[in-house]
């Protein structure tokens, strides 16, 4: 077959899949972006006297330095900020934060998360985020979420005090039906869209388990809040598949300067939120 028959076929193939659907298209499905003026002085207060750990990489470390971006604008907001991965160094109040685990190995990121969690005691607050590129081709997002469920289950079950706020995975851009196909065809590379769908089903799993039943931040919908207020939407074999909208993103994974400010906000609302005495 000739080269310019086999780029007619490719077409064509492309072009009867694309008019299956899974086009993107924009919803109005939750809550607008938490504002920080919905905050009181004294929530304020109250999350500046808490002790807090944030396991992460490098998305997790684009949310930080929006927050440190939003504290230098904001004075007002006492929250110290310290990134360390030493236990020693979390016994005043505040926001501690370190890389934890490696990207790839969402186990590592587990263990490392439950020996500084306990860092910050019965008291105190934490939460882990995976990274996007913890998912690939392979992982049974039913599989994960359980590996996270037993991890903070036993977690709590030695320390039955510490608040644990559960996060959503972190999400990729969406190149468009034509790309994802192309991929598809060529079996080059995982499409984007094929790692939304796996990140989906466990932010499902997430969602529906901790969601309106203990603290729980969306980290997922807020990053597929474009910048009209609409949530960035596809449906991918009968699921319904967030993205990241572009505009928050400079390489399609991590969050470029309002993307992370966008996300930092909801993210400080979401802790000065949190119910229950500081440590």
């Amino acid at each position: 077959m000739s080269g310019a028959m086999n780029r007619a076929t490719t077409a064509a193939l492309l072009a009867a899949l694309v008019a299956c659907g899974g086009e993107m298209r924009r919803e109005n499905r939750k809550a607008p972006l938490p504002e920080l003026a919905q905050v009181t002085a004294e929530e304020w207060q109250r999350l500046a006297d808490r002790r807090l750990f944030f396991g992460h990489q490098s998305v997790g470390g684009n949310v930080i330095e929006g927050v440190q971006e939003l504290l230098r604008a904001n004075p007002a907001i006492p929250l110290r900020i310290v990134e360390t991965s030493d236990p020693v160094q979390m016994a005043a109040p505040g926001l501690y934060h370190g890389y934890v685990g490696k990207n790839g190995e969402p186990e590592t990121k587990l263990a490392d998360f439950a020996r500084l969690a306990a860092a910050v005691g019965d008291s105190g607050t934490a939460m882990v985020k995976f990274c996007y590129v913890d998912v690939t081709d392979a992982t049974d997002p039913a599989a994960l979420f359980a590996r996270y469920k037993a991890s903070v289950d036993s977690l709590r079950a030695r320390h039955p005090g510490l608040t644990i706020v559960h996060m959503t995975l972190p999400l990729q851009v969406d190149r468009g039906t034509i790309f994802h196909w192309r991929t598809v065809i060529r079996g080059k590379q995982t499409s984007y869209r094929t790692l939304n769908a796996i990140r989906a089903q466990y932010n499902q799993r997430m969602r529906q388990t901790y969601e309106g039943r203990e603290p729980f931040f969306d980290l997922a919908h807020f990053q597929s809040i474009l910048a009209d207020g609409s949530v960035g939407m596809l449906s991918h074999k009968g699921l319904d598949v967030e993205y990241l909208a572009p505009e928050w993103t400079y390489d399609g994974g991590h969050l470029n300067e309002a993307g992370r400010k966008r996300v930092a906000q909801a993210f400080l609302v979401t802790l000065a939120k949190l119910q229950g005495p500081a440590s």
